[in-house]
């Protein structure tokens, strides 16, 4: 409906989308692979970094020189200076030199470490000569997170978490062949070097990112060529030699001059393509050309990348995503490595690379029959369909059966349908109206059965009510104040717990201060908790997770009288669970060289009740002093930890009603606010399975709308069609 002219148009959305924020998560996706965004080799903290760095580049459409070249002069710590982590992934000269010649150059320099190349101009001499500007690359620990390792098998041992990469001033590679050290040497030169006085990485960076290199400029815009086409002009991209030449080598040079004169701006060299008459050719041929598939005659179909396709359905479906780890609504783009995977595999089913080698072959784009199964009856194409707040209750408000289905062909595949396609749509969606009154009369049915569970379940809670009074009162104890002597990092979280991070020496002592307005206190819980961020899941510091608390001691006083604090005396020690020859009476049996520890069940949550042998009273309330000393076995420091206090007089350790609740239950069921009845009620229900899963039973409702069930139907249809997989 825009009456302005057609090229106008196309590109004026061009330069909308090229620098968006769905360009930005894409193309900071598309990186991510090629820079080995993976968890395996960079845990949680440093693959988020290496990837919200990457974000920056693109979000700032970074010179490409200037990031590459950052890329491989990276040094300090991998969390500090993310890109640091090239060095942490690649721990050897050798891989180092062939990952950044096939990455940045497109040049396989692989087959001549053994031999000369047969084919090509590469000799042994040049790979060990070239894998010598890595040679001199030091990692070591980062203090902050000493300690802590990642990766680690019966072959190779675990390496520290977090590494500080630097210029060592010595090393050299071994020429397998002549057996003698080589002396780095560049296997061609050119004119814009970097100065022999600078480190051998600075040296390798110069000749690798400059104007003047033959391959770096090319090899980029030939992999973008690629991207945005579905074939290179040298094919494959990252493979350029003597013996593989480009089908249009004239193209190649004016993109490749056009980059560099633009001063490598990648922003400016996709939208010279996109803008291009050859990029805006159809998928259709005709007879003069329907064989060519390397003279960009017409476009090739590619079946959309797995995290694409996964945006793509929910997009036109409006359905709302859920990805593990991400919040409601996000993109698969934004997921942080391949170890995040959907249900039914379909990111790994649709080929999204596991991200251990730059290499584009990671990444397969195939359509073989698991990926088909998947889309025709997988759960997420059916999950976005069935969403109740997606794109069809919306569409109820249309009342034109006719612009109902013109909205639907708008929305998957960009256009009007055809009168065919128009009088198909209006059949579905005809035909499915028996199916949506039997799905209502299903749901109608379930809505009745959940009602009368749920007045059945209501009649219940006297007793349930009842039953919660007689349950061990655990309170959360509010923190005031924690530190450690290692000075670490002591984050007190809502929910009352404290989370250790940062230096994790040999041994240490934290000391916490915690308040309750509670007036008597019997016993006191310890809870060491399990963590994602935390080596092996914790709940200690050590590399497998484990604890050893040798002395729990605490001090009280009255909240009005802190200078008045006494030691208390606590006994009757009892845990969850104590590894052999460390049970939790260690930890207050006034010896350091003993302790409370959690082997070999680690890796979850655990806790340790203290029960004091004289009652703490205090009308204005108690403030403690809590001591945990980790002296008797090195780094088994605890991670995370919480401090709840009872009054039952016989304390117990099971998890019990806090006292927020128990003075909820005090007030007369006759006495108590209409929010303190929700409030009640709502637990009560929560509390019992079967109303939980009638509630989510109920939870699926059809759109009331009749033409929902046909209107699936064609919007299934049109997903599963090469239209919308096949997208240009």
């Amino acid at each position: 409906a825009d009456p302005r002219p057609t090229q106008v148009k196309r590109d004026a959305l061009v330069d909308a989308l090229v620098g968006s924020p769905d360009y930005v998560e894409h193309w900071t996706n598309k990186w991510s692979d090629m820079l080995q965004v993976n968890r395996k080799f960079l845990g949680d903290v440093g693959a988020k970094a290496l990837r919200d760095y990457i974000r920056k580049a693109v979000a700032d459409n970074a010179p490409y020189d200037t990031f590459a070249h950052g890329v491989l002069t990276a040094s300090g710590s991998n969390v500090e200076n993310p890109p640091a982590a090239y060095y942490k992934t690649l721990r050897t000269p050798d891989v180092a030199m062939e990952t950044t010649t096939h990455l940045f150059l497109a040049i396989r320099f692989n087959c001549n470490k053994c031999h000369d190349h047969p084919f090509e101009r590469w000799t042994q001499d040049q790979y060990y000569a070239l894998a010598s500007f890595f040679a001199q690359v030091s990692r070591a620990e980062d203090p902050k997170y000493k300690g802590q390792r990642i990766g680690g098998s019966d072959v190779e041992g675990a390496v520290p978490l977090v590494e500080v990469i630097a210029d060592g001033g010595t090393g050299d590679v071994k020429h397998e062949r002549t057996g003698l050290m080589a002396k780095p040497n560049f296997p061609f030169s050119h004119k814009d070097l970097a100065p022999a006085t600078a480190s051998r990485r600075a040296q390798l960076a110069q000749w690798v990112t400059s104007r003047d290199n033959p391959y770096f400029a090319k090899s980029y815009v030939n992999r973008i060529w690629s991207y945005l086409t579905g074939v290179g002009i040298i094919e494959p991209v990252d493979d350029i030699r003597a013996g593989n030449p480009p089908t249009n080598p004239a193209l190649l040079d004016r993109l490749a001059k056009d980059f560099i004169e633009s001063k490598f701006d990648v922003q400016k060299l996709i939208k010279t393509i996109c803008k291009s008459r050859t990029y805006q050719l159809a998928v259709t041929t005709g007879k003069w050309n329907e064989g060519d598939d390397s003279n960009y005659s017409h476009a090739t179909a590619r079946r959309l990348p797995a995290e694409a396709l996964y945006d793509a359905i929910h997009r036109v479906t409006g359905a709302t995503s859920h990805i593990p780890g991400l919040p409601p609504g996000a993109r698969a783009a934004q997921v942080l490595d391949g170890s995040v995977d959907l249900p039914s595999g379909f990111l790994d089913l649709f080929g999204k690379p596991v991200r251990e080698s730059a290499c584009e072959c990671e990444r397969s784009n195939s359509m073989m029959l698991g990926p088909v199964l998947n889309l025709v009856n997988g759960p997420i194409v059916g999950d976005a369909l069935r969403d109740p707040n997606n794109r069809f209750a919306k569409m109820a408000a249309i009342k034109d059966d006719r612009q109902y289905v013109e909205e639907l062909y708008l929305a998957i595949l960009n256009r009007l349908p055809t009168p065919k396609e128009v009088e198909i749509s209006l059949k579905a969606i005809k035909e499915g109206e028996p199916d949506h009154v039997a799905q209502m009369a299903e749901f109608n049915g379930r809505l009745k059965a959940f009602q009368v569970f749920e007045k059945v379940l209501d009649a219940k809670q006297p007793a349930y009510e009842k039953a919660l009074g007689g349950s061990p009162m655990w309170e959360h104890l509010t923190v005031a104040k924690a530190e450690a002597v290692s000075k670490a990092k002591m984050t007190i979280n809502p929910d009352k717990t404290v989370i250790v991070s940062g230096a994790n020496p040999e041994k240490d002592t934290y000391t916490v201060t915690f308040t309750t307005p509670m007036k008597e206190i019997t016993g006191l819980r310890l809870e060491v908790l399990s963590d994602d961020k935390l080596p092996a899941k914790g709940p200690g510091r050590a590399p497998n997770g484990n604890i050893v608390l040798s002395e729990f001691q605490v001090k009280a006083a009255a909240t009005d009288k802190p200078a008045e604090a006494k030691a208390v005396a606590l006994h009757k020690a009892v845990a969850t669970f104590s590894q052999d020859s460390y049970p939790v009476a260690n930890a207050i049996d006034n010896n350091p060289a003993t302790g409370w520890a959690l082997a070999p069940q680690l890796g979850k949550s655990h806790s340790a009740l203290f029960e004091v042998k004289d009652i703490i009273k205090n009308a204005s309330g108690t403030t403690f002093t809590v001591t945990l000393a980790m002296q008797a076995v090195a780094q088994h420091n605890i991670g995370k930890f919480r401090l709840s206090a009872t009054n039952d007089k016989q304390p117990r350790l099971a998890d019990g009603v806090p006292e927020s609740v128990r003075k909820l239950l005090a007030v007369p069921a006759d006495k108590r606010t209409p929010a303190q009845v929700a409030e009640i009620t709502a637990m009560h229900r929560a509390s019992d399975a079967e109303y939980l899963r009638l509630q989510a039973a109920v939870g699926l409702s059809p759109v009331a709308d009749k033409r929902t069930t046909g209107a699936q139907d064609v919007a299934w249809a049109l997903i599963n069609s090469p239209a919308f997989l096949f997208n240009h």
